[in-house]
């Protein structure tokens, strides 16, 4: 039996389709739509109406999609934007009218799970306590183990939010503290996931056409995020939509993803991070076979 997922973020809505071959988990077909759903939100933090249009077109064709492959199964779930939305319950309203499917808002720290549940299980071999590190374009999050249990939190910081509030930017340090109320272990390997993520990997490989599967378990060193953030933040957006990786529509959002990583690897002094081409919605298809 084949499920599917899609997910409406800030900045992406993600489909993955996904079945189960002698117990275990196989995924079918993925795609990603640039749709930002989080542009203009302001401080009103109302998602306006042309971006909720072309989210509800990719939720339809999406939906479309998972059901000519066989998945009649399907879970449509919404981070940050419309965690945040002030409209919230027209954006549902809106999501369900269209495809007959209600839209599930997940909670910062469900979202961290799952994240956390998603990229870390391909590298359980290595030994090592994993941290989880989910940047997206409303929101942060960083899943690890501590005393008691896994931690796991969500801040109001993401790529999207960084370029259309420039006012954060200084307070930047202040918002992720809120990412860490345990000290990590000494010898945790953090793992990276989302749109930033990989499409800084893609850029450090120099890829003209995506690969997840060149992209995923590669590891970057502190001092080539440094490099990257320094050259995307003083370079302009055409210039940045020439780098081989870069994806156009992500050319505006990259320096201020790649900055949060930046930061985020300062706090928890950690040197190099391994970055995962699986993330939330392949955690979202593994909570759906179990």
């Amino acid at each position: 039996m084949r499920k599917a997922v899609i997910d409406m973020g800030t900045n992406s809505t993600r489909l993955a389709v996904a079945e189960l071959v002698d117990g275990k988990m196989q995924m079918v077909y993925t795609q990603v739509a640039e749709t930002r759903l989080g542009e203009g939100m302001g401080a009103e933090r109302i998602i306006r109406p042309v971006p909720l249009a072309r989210n509800v077109e990719a939720v339809q064709r999406f939906v479309q999609t998972a059901q000519l492959l066989g998945a009649y199964d399907v879970r449509i779930t919404a981070t940050s934007a419309v965690r945040d939305a002030v409209n919230k319950e027209a954006v549902q309203q809106a999501i369900s009218n269209a495809v007959r499917i209600p839209m599930e808002i997940l909670p910062g720290q469900v979202e961290a799970q799952l994240s956390y549940l998603g990229a870390s299980g391909d590298f359980i071999q290595l030994g090592k306590p994993l941290a989880v590190l989910d940047i997206g374009g409303g929101s942060t999050e960083l899943v690890y183990p501590a005393e008691g249990g896994i931690h796991g939190a969500s801040v109001n910081l993401g790529a999207v939010r960084l370029l259309e509030h420039p006012e954060l930017r200084s307070q930047m340090d202040d918002i992720l503290q809120g990412l860490k109320e345990d000290s990590l272990q000494a010898d945790c390997a953090l793992i990276a996931v989302g749109g930033t993520n990989t499409c800084l990997m893609a850029m450090e490989l120099g890829l003209t056409r995506y690969d997840g599967t060149k992209i995923h378990g590669q590891v970057i060193s502190k001092e080539r995020v440094d490099y990257w953030c320094n050259t995307l933040l003083h370079m302009t957006q055409e210039e940045r939509e020439q780098i081989p990786g870069m994806k156009a529509k992500r050319a505006d959002i990259m320096p201020y993803g790649v900055l949060i990583l930046q930061k985020t690897m300062e706090m928890l002094d950690i040197s190099q991070v391994i970055i995962s081409d699986k993330g939330l919605v392949y955690g979202l298809l593994l909570s759906e076979f179990r």
